[in-house]
């Protein structure tokens, strides 16, 4: 999460100088409305994210086309060397009472299931997330210095919110091979 705050600021502070020198305006101001521009963003990802998280449970079914990765996403996956870098991304499960950065409970089927249900949530998210962040920043349209600010604001809000898009997806098929197991298992244990 520090990384993230450290990114988000370095590259605001980036954005309001540029923005200042291009536009010839005062690098406090710019700075100001670059800073705002952060704030309603992340405001507007936490509202956005508390609406996903409050649809009903159907909008959320791993089993749903939607959420089916293929295996051209899982090679594309493993090009990114994801392994090596997904738990770096910071992980918010906390808010929801449902932290994915580890498999507590390996063995329990309705653990995983719950797990499955909660990436998908979270993967509905940040995907809705990254164009409000865009239609949000439009509609303060107020001059043309203020869509030079906002534009690349929504631009870092996208990358830093598709990481954990694909870290949830990488996860989600490995935990659905994790669950046909455990019923597997459950079924010869029952027979």
């Amino acid at each position: 999460m520090v990384l993230y705050l450290i990114i988000i600021s370095v590259c605001g502070v980036l954005d309001a100088l540029f923005v200042s020198l291009a536009y010839e305006a005062s690098f406090l101001w710019t700075l100001l409305w670059t800073a705002l521009a952060i704030v309603t963003v992340i405001l507007v990802d936490g509202l956005v994210a508390t609406v996903c998280r409050l649809l009903p449970q159907r909008f959320a079914n791993s089993a749903d086309t939607f959420y089916q990765v293929s295996q051209k996403e899982k090679k594309f996956y493993e090009k990114l060397k994801i392994r090596k870098w997904k738990d770096k991304i910071p992980e918010i499960g906390h808010f929801t009472g449902f932290r994915k950065n580890k498999i507590a409970q390996p063995q329990s089927v309705e653990y995983v299931e719950r797990f499955l249900l909660e990436a998908c949530y979270g993967e509905l998210g940040h995907l809705w997330i990254m164009p409000i962040g865009f239609v949000i920043l439009a509609l303060f349209f107020i001059s043309e210095t203020w869509i030079a600010l906002a534009i690349p604001v929504a631009i870092i809000n996208a990358i830093l919110n598709v990481l954990p898009v694909f870290v949830l997806r990488y996860n989600r098929y490995k935990l659905e091979i994790l669950r046909k197991n455990l019923l597997k298992k459950q079924e010869r244990a029952s027979a």
